[in-house]
């Protein structure tokens, strides 16, 4: 085994909890990532991330080769619902309570109910919030799981602050802001999280 050259247990632990594989330029594709954790592949253009959990399959760049590398191509690159497309319905409710509740930030969870088997909007439980901040629980019931982290930033625009940085240092969900929430016009931000890695993805809208 290659790995054999590993010869610390802190360099075998690390590499156990995120390995960096190659892909196959011949044979068989890789298989899938380990639930809950992430990996690299190492391909002919580049590096990239690769991870799944009960409700998001995401495969991203993460460093472009500069010359071309004697491994497989990697295939499709994105970010993949589980369980399909969330109800527009939600997004919906989304825009109109984060229009209600300007100029005060709001905060909502998109998760997957396992019981009823269907997306559901959750408002966790708030600890403060005003016009300029808001902290809030982004922990769900056992019958949940989260698929999606939103927040709005009331009059202002749309973006990831330091605090946000901060909040999604755990974690495997599509992350989203939602800002001039009373302007008719409102802007959005939209991040992949996994495991405290911030990947750009196409607006969360998309997903709806």
């Amino acid at each position: 085994m290659m790995i054999d050259y590993l010869t610390n247990r802190r360099d075998q632990i690390v590499f156990g909890e995120t390995p960096t594989l190659m892909q196959p330029l011949y044979g068989e594709s890789l298989p899938k990532p380990e639930t809950d954790k992430h990996r690299f592949v190492i391909a002919g253009d580049g590096v990239y991330v690769e991870a799944v959990n009960p409700v998001l399959e995401v495969r991203l760049p993460v460093a472009k080769s500069s010359i071309k590398l004697p491994y497989g191509q990697i295939g499709a690159v994105g970010a993949r619902l589980t369980h399909g497309q969330i109800p527009k319905r939600i997004l919906h409710d989304v825009c109109e309570k984060t229009f209600l509740c300007s100029p005060n930030e709001w905060a909502g969870l998109v998760v997957w109910d396992k019981i009823r088997k269907e997306y559901a909007l959750y408002e966790p439980d708030v600890i403060s919030f005003s016009a300029g901040h808001i902290s809030y629980r982004n922990v769900v019931p056992d019958e949940y799981e989260l698929v999606m982290d939103l927040h709005s930033h009331g009059s202002i625009p749309a973006f990831f602050s330091k605090t946000d940085d901060r909040s999604d240092m755990g974690g495997f969900y599509i992350a989203g802001v939602v800002g001039n929430c009373d302007s008719g016009e409102p802007t959005f931000a939209t991040r992949i999280v996994v495991n405290g890695h911030f990947f750009e993805c196409l607006d969360f809208r998309k997903f709806f």
